[in-house]
């Protein structure tokens, strides 16, 4: 199959990134995770952006699972890496005349997070929804000072069962209010 490239049609993409003193690229578009290209290792590596959890597990798997998709990753190589709560994956030699590795690696990354960039928004939307129905509750989802009577006990808790021995204490509440009728 022969493959034919017009290098002068190449679309330009534009990322959040920075080149670090050793020449990796460093790409901070992506919400739960920074990617930083290796060059020289022709490696692709992920750090989870602020803390580890499933949510950032997800999005590397679905980033890497992208990659090996389009052609730019090998896939036997896609491993947890010697930081705790990265992967990262080796980036295929490119055949192709015209074609650049590590600028198809980068291409395929953009592709990716604007592919993501939908499902961040919906997550932010979705937060501030959250919060802002926390702060300002619906007059159905809150009761006015006053609507519910006190009482000195109320609810199944007694503040006096404590979470230790809770079978033993709660008997002898029992037997203490069975003695008290």
């Amino acid at each position: 199959m022969t493959v034919t490239v017009d290098i002068k049609k190449l679309p330009t993409i534009e990322l959040n990134a920075k080149r670090s003193l050793d020449g990796n690229i460093m790409i901070f578009d992506h919400e739960d995770i920074d990617i930083i290209l290796m060059v020289e290792q022709k490696k692709c590596l992920t750090f989870p952006k602020n803390e580890n959890n499933d949510k950032v597990y997800y999005s590397q798997d679905k980033m890497f699972k992208f990659l090996i998709k389009k052609g730019v990753l090998d896939p036997s190589s896609v491993r947890a890496g010697n930081i705790y709560g990265s992967l990262e994956g080796m980036i295929l030699d490119s055949v192709i005349p015209g074609i650049d590795s590590i600028q198809a690696t980068m291409f395929s990354l953009h592709e990716f997070i604007n592919l993501e960039k939908p499902y961040f928004k919906q997550s932010s939307d979705y937060d501030l929804d959250r919060i802002e129905k926390l702060i300002r509750p619906s007059d159905e989802d809150s009761t006015d000072l006053g609507d519910i009577p006190q009482a000195a006990s109320k609810g199944s808790l007694d503040s006096r069962v404590r979470p230790y021995g809770f079978r033993y204490n709660y008997s002898l509440l029992r037997e203490d209010e069975s003695e008290n009728q």
